[in-house]
């Protein structure tokens, strides 16, 4: 046999070995077959016989039950192995894998002194053999729990001195819930347990600590609004990017503005040039006649308008620029003045003039 297969051969006896151990402190049995006295070998042997009837019949739960009465007047391994099959049969093979054990260990410790229970360990060892494929089993590891702390694997309760031994569960989705005395549960693990191998479980009784969360400190300068952080000005705080936006429209606005004075400026101005010079071919020597009148008084207003076009239109321009490159950055100036405007003629000027 190779190493592995020698590894393995070991594990599995140290398993099947360990399961005796707990089955037959699992069970409630009456004396050796070689201590029972007369009376109680022939009551045990009325309660045998009426089993193997009820096998006979099929009748599952009588012959369990004569066969248990069996076992707890004398401890016969011939009357366990009938029960392990009774089991079997009926379809309870994780109570009857339980049994073979029992029957196996049992029966090995009596043939060291008679061979007659030879072939009966041999038996229960062959068909738990070719039982146990049909099972799923679970080896859970518990730590920390109580003393009358209570372990179930798929809704059955596990006596404590099963819990190191493989436990048969049922194939498939199985819960495994450790609980104390009251019913308050420790720990619990839902596993898939595969059939016909073993799945090793760690339950723990003891939760670890809760991780407590330390007290909030007080808040940094960065968390606090700014005008509540020490030595900031919270005007200078402030985001100015809004207000330079707002400026743009009045940029438009004073551009616009600007614009159409130069184009009153441009035509007023090409008016007047127009009827000066025909003033001047009609007037020789500066003396005009009474009919050109009209025409002198028309050549004054679009003087007028000229001007008055070219101050707006320069205004205009220059206030459109300035608008415009304040609302690209820096600081919003504050909002302009109310102020008045008035056109003004004298002698050496024509234009507008305005005050704040």
């Amino acid at each position: 046999m190779s190493r592995p297969g020698r590894s393995r051969a070991v594990l599995a006896s140290g398993i099947l070995a360990c399961t005796l151990l707990v089955a037959s402190a699992a069970h409630a049995s009456g004396v050796a077959p070689g201590d029972a006295s007369p009376a109680q070998k022939k009551q045990a042997t009325e309660h045998f016989d009426a089993g193997r009837r009820a096998v006979d019949a099929k009748d599952w739960d009588k012959a369990a039950s004569e066969l248990r009465a069996s076992l707890e007047v004398v401890d016969s391994p011939n009357a366990r192995l009938l029960l392990a099959r009774a089991l079997r049969d009926s379809g309870k093979t994780d109570d009857a894998w339980v049994e073979y054990g029992q029957t196996v260990q049992s029966a090995t410790t009596l043939a060291l002194k008679d061979e007659h229970y030879t072939k009966t360990a041999e038996a229960a060892k062959t068909e738990r053999g070719e039982l146990e494929p049909q099972l799923a089993f679970v080896v859970v590891d518990v730590k920390n729990a109580p003393a009358d702390a209570v372990l179930t694997a798929g809704g059955r309760a596990i006596a404590q001195g099963q819990w190191s031994a493989p436990i048969v569960v049922p194939p498939g989705t199985v819960d495994l819930v450790l609980a104390d005395a009251s019913g308050k549960e420790l720990a619990r693990k839902t596993i898939d347990a595969p059939i016909g191998e073993y799945t090793t479980v760690a339950l723990d009784g003891q939760p670890p600590p809760a991780v407590v969360a330390p007290p909030p400190g007080p808040p940094s300068k960065d968390d606090l609004p700014p005008a509540d952080r020490p030595g900031v000005d919270a005007q200078a705080e402030a985001p100015t990017s809004g207000g330079r936006a707002r400026l743009r429209p009045y940029a438009y606005i004073a551009g616009g503005v600007g614009a159409a004075g130069l184009l009153v400026f441009a035509i007023s101005g090409a008016t007047e040039k127009s009827t000066y010079n025909g003033l001047v071919s009609a007037c020789p020597g500066n003396v005009c006649p009474p009919a050109k009148s009209g025409d002198i008084s028309s050549a004054k207003t679009e003087q007028v308008l000229a001007n008055v076009g070219l101050g707006v239109g320069l205004a205009g321009v220059a206030a459109g620029a300035t608008l415009f490159v304040l609302s690209l950055g820096g600081h919003a100036p504050p909002p302009p003045q109310a102020g008045t405007t008035s056109l003004v003629i004298a002698p050496n000027f024509i234009g507008l003039r305005g005050a704040l």
